[in-house]
């Protein structure tokens, strides 16, 4: 199947559904409970904003094995968040369990950075991971973005972005997300075209086939 949404929280296929680790371990006593639908593609992780308080073990358990799920195809969204969540040794080491996850479970992770992009371009350089990494949601200036390319980090863009940055983005990092927005990915796509003068559709799919490991070289 095709998938042109790197990251929403809408139930759509095409699309990669986000799913709370935190959030499924209240609603099911096991994993086991935790039905996926056969046709929909998923994430799972434990989002940053989550760490305010000590992560239940439950959460762990249940991000561990939802992760080995055969419709679960990266791991995320976790990352850093400097304006909201938990302190910030436990938003990193949250972060690193994820990481290493996604090099256990050969699955790419799926970013949440909020002014961190020192922390999670040092964690890259530290662990040299083998699994790609996407920064959803891009918002910032072409010379974050190109930090970010030069490690062979892959951006997300959604309803709101920096159009120079987009226009400046090597075309084989660029995928398309729709996040929480009210918005269906085709038109992000046109919106990114229109930018970048050039039809998205067609590089976005194979870029998000290669990133999750979908593409025929995988």
């Amino acid at each position: 199947m095709q998938i042109l949404d790197i990251h929403t929280h809408h139930e759509r296929r095409q699309s990669v559904v986000s799913l709370s680790a935190v959030q499924l371990a209240s609603q099911h006593q096991a994993p086991s409970e935790v039905a996926l639908e056969e046709d929909i593609s998923y994430s799972v992780g434990i989002h940053p904003w989550d760490t305010a308080a000590d992560i239940p073990d439950a959460a762990w358990t249940m991000l561990a094995a939802v992760a080995e799920q055969p419709q679960v195809v990266a791991v995320g969204e976790a990352g850093i968040d400097k304006e909201r969540g938990g302190a910030m040794f436990r938003q990193l080491l949250t972060l690193r369990r994820h990481v290493e996850l996604s090099e256990r479970l050969r699955k790419p992770l799926i970013i949440h950075d909020v002014k961190a992009h020192d922390i999670i371009l040092g964690l890259r350089r530290d662990l040299s991971p083998a699994m790609p990494w996407c920064i959803h949601g891009f918002r910032v200036k072409p010379s974050v973005a190109e930090m970010f390319t030069r490690r062979g980090i892959y951006l997300s863009f959604g309803a709101d972005f920096n159009e120079q940055t987009v226009r400046a983005v090597p075309q084989e990092y660029i995928l398309a997300e729709t996040d929480d927005a009210d918005i269906g990915i085709k038109t992000v796509i046109a919106t990114l075209s229109a930018v970048r003068s050039e039809d998205m559709t067609p590089v976005v799919a194979a870029n998000a086939a290669r990133f999750l490991g979908m593409d025929n070289g995988a």
